[in-house]
């Protein structure tokens, strides 16, 4: 206890430094664990794999493939165990049967049978040997309970908006949320398209009997898919026939960049930046327990000689500071639970995608503690060793603070701790700025006072009468339909013959005539969709100008095979805008009028106010509207919401890696301070007789503080001109990521060293005006 009384500050700034870097370290791991673990958390998750194609011929890759081909390859290999197939309906409302007001939102995917031999479901209630008909479904335990209470779920009957009778016939264990089969209701899915090979609607699972035979197994499948096309002997048609075929692991298809589908996927730069910075964070820590643990040795050295002449064994004294390490360490470990237990309940959570509660990271706790345990032994050990070895004579002279071993190894682990601030600093910037970049750019299309409603299919199929009710507010200047939303990285994909035999790949989006006027986009060739378009027998498309220069065979007037057995006329070609996050780059998109052989009905709805409307109000005034016309939507289920808070939505995960990344600059910044505080306090101890010496010949207080200044600016500058072009790289190899890149500005690295320096200054001066200020002649009599 005599050496924490002594060192009481240290071991008090040590604990708060260590706890902030562990409690930062354990909050980033938890992310890192969501994705490094998402679709590899379930019995045999190695054996399965997802089947992809790349058919469309864009040059990417799509999980979307017709039912069709899905059975071919079901006796494509004998290693292949089953093959299941899967299609999203989205969030619907569903109700117990005959209470139209108990409807409740569930997300919805269709399968088949053989699905629930791909992926484990436990079973709570009831069996797969009944899901093998039309109308049946299992669904989780949770939405159990939300629409049925205590009551038991099975044969229960539950009515779609539609009034479609649906009976559970099992309930299965809540899964994983980073699990891609993590749904509330699974509906059987039955015969529907089986025989319609042109309808690439559905995704497909696969699961081998043998992982190890992957390769061997796409070859097979590949054989499946000539054989379905009908075999070629042209060997470049069989060539590129196999090149559009792959299987790859659920688990790494999540990392996949080359892929359309319509599921969460993660970058492994951001990973591995994650895990670096944790890294990191706890590098510092370490760095800062072993810059303490040296920067003590000169107060209590004399300490240990004296019980090295009493008698006291070397490794006694190696074993009492190695204790105390362990004890420090052990403390700011808690401390940094109990932190990561306040996290979690706070909106700070949002930021990680992974639950914070503690129990459910037993495993990651339990890693940190061992890092903790190794952490203090590395620290410990390197200065006991150190202060159990000085020569009696440097310790009588009182020289060791001062010599130029101590001071610098001090200064290069301070000095390691400034680059690692200033590049947290700067990612941390940049990140903010790429992600406001997005945000902010100019999409190419209105998006001020523009309201999107999902409406479903009742409301968008009366559309007309819809507007008309619509427009009666006076608050409301407008309103258009849309097939989805205009802004998603993922639009109906078709693939169509240009006449001349080749393949032509675009992105269709089926709108309302009044469309294109109502989002401001700019016809730059042709015209505009009409009311009159509404009767043609194929309908008709505008195309963007990406189109036109991916497909120079096409202009206004060319026809392209739309929905029916007719072709579709190209009437206009828009000036390009962005319908997709600006991670992705400029497509071709089509917007295609239905005509009068409408496929479906319109299911989002766009409302544009006028300037200055009351957002409540004219919410309320939609909601009412819809559920007027379809009231199986409550008002409650309806979402209203403003179109650029839509697309700001969309950034998401580069916020939260900016906000994450901001968290860790700032833990590394106060590490680094706190390493600051403690080496100036130490520092000004042994230096207090020189600043006695050269105050009494007339030194000022300020030239004191310049003096001591000095040193640690000089550090900062070193420093940063270390870690501006190492960060510089990690900022531009994140930054190629995106398709469209903030411009990498010199005011960023400015302010990250301005910033630094500031604080640096300002701690080093308020820590040492006590020793420049203090009474010379007392220094000099203490000394």
């Amino acid at each position: 206890m005599t050496l924490f009384r002594k060192t009481r500050i240290s071991t008090l700034i040590n604990i708060v430094g260590m706890s902030i870097a562990f409690a930062a370290a354990i909050i980033l791991t938890v992310q890192v664990k969501w994705d490094v673990t998402y679709d590899d958390n379930f019995d045999e998750s190695e054996k399965v794999f997802r089947l992809e194609n790349s058919l469309m011929g864009d040059g990417l890759f799509s999980t979307w493939i017709s039912r069709p081909l899905i059975e071919t390859i079901r006796t494509a290999s004998p290693n292949i165990e089953a093959v299941g197939t899967f299609s999203s309906l989205g969030p619907m409302v569903y109700y117990k049967e005959g209470h139209k007001d108990s409807g409740v939102s569930v997300s919805v995917v269709r399968i088949d049978s053989t699905m629930l031999s791909v992926f484990p479901f436990e079973w709570l209630e009831g069996s797969a040997a009944n899901f093998t008909t039309n109308g049946t479904a299992i669904i989780s335990e949770d939405w159990a309970q939300k629409i049925f209470a205590n009551e038991s779920a099975i044969d229960k009957i539950i009515e779609d908006s539609e009034g479609n009778p649906v009976r559970i016939i099992g309930v299965f264990r809540n899964t994983p949320l980073n699990f891609s089969m993590h749904h509330d209701m699974l509906e059987f899915i039955g015969n529907e398209s089986i025989d319609n090979q042109h309808e690439f609607s559905y995704n497909s699972f696969i699961k081998l009997r043998d992982a190890s035979q992957a390769e061997q197994t796409e070859t097979m499948i590949e054989d499946a898919f000539l054989k379905f096309y009908g075999a070629d002997d042209n060997d470049t048609w069989q060539v590129k026939m196999r090149e559009c075929v792959r299987i790859c692991n659920l688990h790494d298809a999540h990392f996949e960049r080359d892929v359309r589908a319509n599921v969460m996927s993660a970058n492994k730069s951001v990973i591995i930046t994650l895990t670096v910075i944790a890294i990191f964070l706890i590098l510092i820590a370490i760095i800062n327990f072993i810059n303490f643990a040296f920067a003590e040795i000169p107060f209590h050295i004399k300490n240990i000689n004296t019980r090295r002449v009493l008698g006291e064994s070397r490794n006694s004294l190696i074993g009492k500071q190695l204790r105390k390490a362990a004890l420090t360490a052990l403390v700011a470990f808690g401390i940094a639970i109990l932190v990561v237990h306040l996290v979690a309940s706070s909106s700070l959570a949002s930021y990680v995608s992974g639950s914070l509660n503690v129990a459910d990271n037993v495993g990651i706790i339990a890693f940190m503690l061992a890092i903790v345990v190794v952490a203090a032994i590395v620290a410990g050990i390197a200065p006991a060793i150190y202060s159990t070895s000085q020569p009696t004579t440097m310790v009588l002279k009182g020289s060791y603070a001062m010599s130029v071993k101590g001071k610098a190894l001090r200064n290069v682990l301070v000095g390691l701790q400034y680059v690692l601030s200033f590049g947290f600093i700067l990612m941390a910037l940049f990140v903010h700025i790429q992600t406001k970049y997005m945000i902010h750019s100019d999409m190419g299309f209105t998006q001020a006072n523009v309201l999107q409603i999902y409406c479903g299919n009742k409301a968008g199929g009366d559309h007309e009468a819809v507007t008309a009710k619509l427009l009666q507010n006076p608050a409301i200047a407008d309103v258009t339909f849309a097939d989805g939303n205009l802004v998603s990285d993922q639009k109906m994909g078709w693939s169509r013959n240009d006449g001349n035999g080749d393949n032509i790949y675009m992105e269709v989006f089926p709108v309302d005539v009044n469309f294109v006027k109502f989002f401001g986009l700019d016809i730059v060739d042709g015209r505009d969709f009409s009311e009159s378009d509404n009767q043609s027998d194929a309908g008709c498309f505008i195309v963007n100008e990406n189109f036109i220069q991916t497909f120079p065979q096409f202009e206004v007037g060319k026809l392209l095979n739309a929905h029916t057995e007719n072709p579709a006329e190209i009437i206009g070609v828009m000036k390009d805008f962005n319908f997709k996050s600006l991670q992705h780059p400029m497509e071709p998109l089509v917007l295609f009028n239905w005509g009068k052989n409408i496929w479906r009905p319109f299911r989002v709805m766009y409302v544009k106010t006028v300037a200055g409307a009351d957002y409540e109000s004219v919410s309320q005034y939609i909601k009412e509207t819809v559920n007027a016309f379809d009231p199986t939507m409550p008002i409650s289920q309806i979402d209203v919401h403003h179109l650029d808070q839509w697309i700001e939505d969309m950034y998401q995960s580069e916020e939260k890696l900016g906000n994450l990344i901001t968290i860790a600059s700032l833990v590394a910044l106060i590490i680094a301070i706190i390493g600051i505080i403690g080496l100036v306090f130490f520092e000004t101890q042994f230096l207090s007789r020189e600043i006695a010496i050269r105050r009494v010949n007339g030194a000022s207080v300020d030239s004191i503080l310049r003096m001591i200044n000095r040193k640690y600016i000089i550090m900062a500058v070193a420093s940063f001109v270390v870690a501006t072009p190492l960060t510089y790289m990690v900022i531009t190899t994140w930054r190629s990521e995106f398709a469209y890149q903030a411009p990498v500005s010199a005011w960023i690295f400015a302010v990250a060293f301005a910033l630094v320096v500031a604080i640096t200054v300002a701690v080093v001066t308020l820590q040492s005006w006590r020793a420049a200020s203090a009474n010379p002649v007392e220094a000099l009599k203490e000394n």
